[in-house]
């Protein structure tokens, strides 16, 4: 479990992070979305020490804080940031790369060899890294993250540079790291990918973390809440906003608009429905608000 209580972090007079409090719990994965330049890194630095909050402590299981040098290495043994591609050595193999890792953080080498094969490195991991495509980089510095075997893993855009299948399969393994019981923080920009796995998912702006239930409540939830029509007239809006006033419609920058129909029972979406074929209009879908969906309505707004 790893805790953080009113973080703040403050460059040049601006709040980068403010007054984060904030628990994550052992088999758990956390999502972070924001656009660049508004904290996720940062506030995944704090956690690993590479930055000195201005306010605030990180608390690892109740105990551990940064305040001694052998409270560091003892959290350093717990906790491991995944490698940015560069600082990969392009003299040496992925495998020595594996097997510093291993080493540093005192795991099963076992691991490394089952790593290699969940991820399918085969074939090039003996090749030097020089020879890597940035896809085979991206995996080596996920196997890398994988093999240091740390109770709480941070991962920052661990999908970069990946195609559909590695994005597929590394989802699958973070899964598998859950069920172990592993923390892992996870900061992408694959809103569709992050919301299939993560167990809670977190917007940051203006320095703060915000829980998406506390955006949309019961977006967790898997509910149908929405109804979503492609390319609807601003007449037509307008049309919908008097015919069902307590209705609340939110047009995203894609084109679409989302109608909140949360709680309506089956008459109510059925009137709904014969509106839109009065109407005129066949292109709609009922569902839930996705996280790309909540992702535009949020950051445009601001």
């Amino acid at each position: 479990m790893i805790e953080l209580q009113r973080i703040g972090v403050q460059f040049t007079g601006r709040d980068i992070l403010k007054e984060v409090t904030v628990t994550f719990m052992p088999g758990e994965i956390i999502g972070l979305v924001a656009p660049n330049g508004t904290g996720k890194s940062t506030l995944m630095n704090v956690i690993m020490n590479y930055i000195n909050p201005s306010s605030g402590k990180v608390i690892l299981n109740q105990e551990l804080q940064y305040t001694t040098k052998k409270n560091e290495v003892k959290i350093r043994q717990l906790v491991s940031m995944m490698p940015d591609q560069s600082d990969l050595y392009n003299q040496i193999s992925g495998k020595e790369h594996l097997k510093i890792y291993s080493s540093m953080w005192h795991s099963n080498p076992k691991l490394i060899d089952q790593t290699i094969k969940e991820l399918g490195m085969e074939s090039y991991i003996h090749k030097n890294t020089g020879t890597y495509s940035l896809g085979m980089r991206q995996r080596l510095c996920f196997a890398m993250q994988i093999v240091s075997d740390t109770q709480v893993m941070l991962m920052d855009e661990v999908m970069n540079g990946l195609d559909p299948t590695h994005v597929e399969l590394i989802s699958q393994i973070l899964v598998k790291k859950k069920s172990e019981g592993k923390t892992v923080i996870v900061a992408s920009h694959l809103l569709e990918n992050l919301e299939k796995y993560a167990d809670r998912i977190f917007f940051m702006k203006n320095g703060e973390l915000i829980h998406v239930n506390d955006i949309s409540p019961g977006f967790e939830e898997r509910e149908i809440t929405t109804l979503r029509i492609k390319e609807l007239t601003d007449h037509l809006k307008e049309k919908i906003s008097n015919e069902f006033p307590e209705t609340n419609v939110k047009s995203l920058r894609n084109g679409s608009t989302l109608i909140d129909v949360r709680g309506y029972d089956s008459k109510k979406l059925g009137n709904v429905v014969e509106f839109l074929k009065v109407n005129e209009i066949t292109e709609f879908s009922f569902g839930k608000v996705t996280l790309n969906d909540l992702y535009s309505m949020y950051y445009q707004e601001g």
